[in-house]
């Protein structure tokens, strides 16, 4: 025998898929909105809604991305959940990766850390495509000093000379790698190499009243 408990749990899980498959037939036509967040912004198994919308997002699908530059690593998996209320799908990046560069988090901060004079940089030693992927981070973030520099704000020295400097003074003031890159996507939904559109909220207008 079923008990209540789990029978009502059971109809709550088909209601759900139903009301996903529902929600796809209606807008088939429409391309979902997307927004990507990291898997350390919020605890559980799910986000909410960046839109505040007061239903619980479901999971809809889910994408492949390569580990490693020359695709030899493996693939992992980004989840991506669907706010049937407004429509948005929420992309989660797993810890340790970057947005749309496959680079792992771990060896670009050794790597940079190597640039600014305070590491020795990954082991084991990066092959040619990741030598060439580095110097193109750098070359990013020497672009960004201004823009960088302005999102930290008064956590770091108003005196950066140099991305040596920049990156220094943003390491001592947040630790790591991944705890700087979670610091820019939740409160300046920006990344550390470029601004993507993916990272910057949607507008809550479109929101279903509670």
């Amino acid at each position: 025998m079923i008990s209540g408990r789990r029978r009502i749990a059971s109809w709550t899980k088909i209601r759900d898929h139903w009301r996903i498959l529902d929600f796809q037939n209606d807008f088939k036509d429409v391309s979902l909105e997307v927004m990507q967040i990291r898997q350390d912004s919020f605890k559980g198994d799910r986000p909410s809604c960046p839109r505040r919308c007061p239903g619980r997002v479901h999971r809809h699908d889910r994408y492949s991305r390569y580990e490693s530059l020359d695709r030899k690593a493996g693939q992992f998996w980004v989840q991506r959940f669907l706010c049937t209320d407004c429509g948005l799908a929420v992309s989660v990046l797993p810890t340790g990766r970057l947005t749309y560069r496959a680079l792992p988090v771990q060896r670009l901060q050794d790597a940079n850390d190597q640039e600014a004079g305070i590491g020795s940089g990954p082991d084991p030693p990066p092959g040619q495509l990741e030598v060439e992927a580095f110097q193109r981070a750098w070359t990013d973030l020497k672009a960004r000093m201004f823009h960088l520099s302005h999102a930290f704000g008064q956590m770091i020295s108003s005196t950066i000379s140099c991305a040596r400097d920049l990156w220094q003074q943003i390491r001592r003031a947040q630790g790591s790698l991944e705890r700087i890159l979670s610091f820019l996507a939740t409160t300046r939904q920006i990344s550390l190499l470029k601004d993507y559109r993916c990272l910057i909220p949607p507008d809550t207008s479109f929101c279903s009243p509670g």
